[in-house]
């Protein structure tokens, strides 16, 4: 139907100049005199360009959209650049070009979505825009919409060329000081689970082999000058697990909360902690034991679109989740310390093993702190400019 009324709004504006050109034309040759024939040759050359214009085929060809830096954080800017070259024989006047299907969540931002252009001779176009203080999520571009007139604005021809891509913006992320978390209570000092596990990467020395000793482990240059099975010394690395969860069933404080998330993973990672995540929301995640960069950047990229549209609240969620909990220091982030989630800790929180409850905040809001005396429970509230000191607060008696 778009299609038909795009063909009727041609054929029309078509048919007025046609009209226009023979009314003028019929008026110089009655009227006859000065006057009417300098219309009729004035008005000529924007007649005969509009004719043109409405029948000239228009390509656009070699459409590029480069956007610089490509990796993006919360807060972050960028600059959109789009190249393109004109192959259509007439020179153009006037050309609009525009964003198509930008994602409504880009429409705050500071600039705009279309440029005009006087083009006359040229062929190879520029645009450049800037994004500003960018928001959480994914901005999808569809294409570009090409919009072409005359002078007089008698004739109007579009041209759509499809350029689909996307960026993620990802949380925006804090260095944090990574400390173990052996938590220091108010009645006494109590370790979260650890584990000791060989670092095979740091050997500290060899001995003599033992029964149940991994092939791998030989050190086959002692063996090849004594012909004694002796096996590599690894240094011992305690391991903690930890069980990361993010309330997403209140909209409360959302965006630091999912800040605080990312930073916390990354600092754990990257100081080879060994850590799992669970998302709450309806596009529920499960990350298991991330150690490498690219598990880290799966989560990344899950963080960077999920929403506080959790149906069900996370005193429920943490219930089912029991299971995952018996075996790992559970690390809760949330934007708002409920009632609820209070509730649940004072009657659950024997389960887990230990529990850090962050409950984040914006830097003008008024912390009351409502601290809970259980054994292996420890709120913390932070603002967006405390995040480095977290694990510090952590182990803080």
């Amino acid at each position: 139907m778009s299609k038909l009324k795009k063909i009727m709004s041609r054929s029309s504006r078509l048919l007025t100049i046609i009209i226009i050109a023979l009314v003028i034309f019929s008026y110089a040759m009655f009227q006859g005199g000065f006057v009417s024939w300098f219309v009729l040759y004035s008005l000529m050359p924007f007649i005969l360009y509009s004719l043109l214009l409405s029948f000239a085929p228009i390509k656009i060809e070699e459409v590029q959209r480069e956007i610089v830096p490509s990796k993006l954080h919360r807060g972050d800017s960028t600059k959109v650049t789009i190249s393109f070259r004109i192959k259509t024989w007439i020179p153009l006047v006037f050309m609009t070009v525009e964003e198509v299907g930008v994602d409504s969540r880009s429409s705050k931002y500071q600039g705009s979505f279309s440029k005009i252009y006087f083009v006359g001779l040229r062929r190879n176009i520029k645009w450049s825009y800037k994004l500003e203080d960018l928001s959480r999520g994914r901005i999808s571009f569809e294409g570009l919409k090409f919009t072409f007139t005359d002078l007089l604005g008698w004739i109007i021809r579009t041209k759509v060329v499809e350029k689909n891509k996307s960026i993620v913006i990802l949380p925006k992320l804090s260095t944090i000081q990574y400390k173990s978390l052996q938590i220091q209570y108010e009645h006494g000092g109590v370790a979260a689970p650890l584990s000791m596990v060989k670092d095979t990467s740091l050997v500290t020395g060899i001995r003599d082999y033992q029964s149940g000793d991994k092939y791998s482990w030989i050190h086959w240059k002692s063996f090849a000058k004594n012909e004694t099975l002796r096996t590599k010394e690894f240094e011992d690395r305690q391991t903690q697990d930890i069980l990361m969860v993010i309330d997403q069933s209140s909209s409360k404080n959302f965006e630091h909360a999912v800040d605080l998330t990312a930073s916390i993973l990354q600092s754990v990672v990257r100081n080879r902690g060994d850590i799992s995540f669970l998302s709450t929301g309806q596009e529920r995640g499960i990350f298991p034991k991330i150690k490498s960069q690219s598990n880290l950047e799966k989560v990344m990229q899950h963080l960077a679109i999920i929403e506080p549209d959790s149906k069900q609240s996370i005193r429920s969620i943490l219930v089912k989740e029991m299971s995952l909990m018996n075996s790992a220091t559970l690390v809760l982030v949330t934007g708002e310390f409920s009632n609820e989630l209070k509730d649940y800790f004072v009657n659950s929180a024997k389960i887990a093993r230990g529990i850090v409850c962050f409950v984040v905040s914006d830097e003008d809001e008024i912390v009351i702190e409502n601290r809970l005396r259980i054994a292996n429970l420890k709120v913390i509230h932070l603002k967006p400019n405390e995040y480095e000191n977290a694990f510090t607060e952590v182990v803080k008696p």
